[in-house]
């Protein structure tokens, strides 16, 4: 009789036990939060120029691969040359200006004068291990898309 009651007690005991979640929590961080909260630099990009697929060789150097993209939380952009410029007198930061374009922040605007990432772009993805934009725009007649993934630098 004592051990049916030690097995009841200790089967309640068991049943009384809180189950850990397996599930891990959604992150709570925001898009901004995401965004600004390292430099990004580009993992892949792939240019189309009327329907035309480019390779990357054509378009992007070596030097423009150490470069990072900093989004700062006053909606300001800082570009970085890095270590090797293309040009020894460009100058080491160029600046812009960014800004979620819709209220669900899934398109981006981004200000930055002489580059093929100045305009509207799609952000496809942004998570902290990655930053997705594509965009497509129209320069002289030209028209052209740029998928760009960003890794933290």
């Amino acid at each position: 009789m004592k051990k049916l009651f030690f097995c009841l007690g200790a089967l309640a005991a068991l049943g009384a036990c809180k189950k850990d979640s397996d599930t891990t929590p959604a992150s709570t961080a925001s898009r901004t939060d995401l965004l600004t909260a390292k430099a990004w630099q580009i993992s892949n990009v792939a240019l189309t120029v009327n329907g035309i697929s480019l390779p990357s060789s054509q378009f992007i150097t070596a030097c423009q691969l150490d470069n990072s993209f900093k989004f700062n939380t006053d909606k300001t952009l800082v570009v970085d040359e890095g270590a090797t410029k293309c040009n020894a007198t460009d100058p080491q930061t160029t600046s812009g200006t960014w800004a979620f374009s819709n209220t669900d922040q899934t398109k981006i605007t981004i200000t930055l004068p002489g580059s093929v990432f100045n305009g509207d772009a799609d952000v496809k993805e942004l998570s902290s291990s990655t930053l997705h934009l594509y965009g497509a725009q129209s320069i002289s007649g030209l028209s052209y898309t740029l998928d760009t993934t960003f890794s933290p630098k």
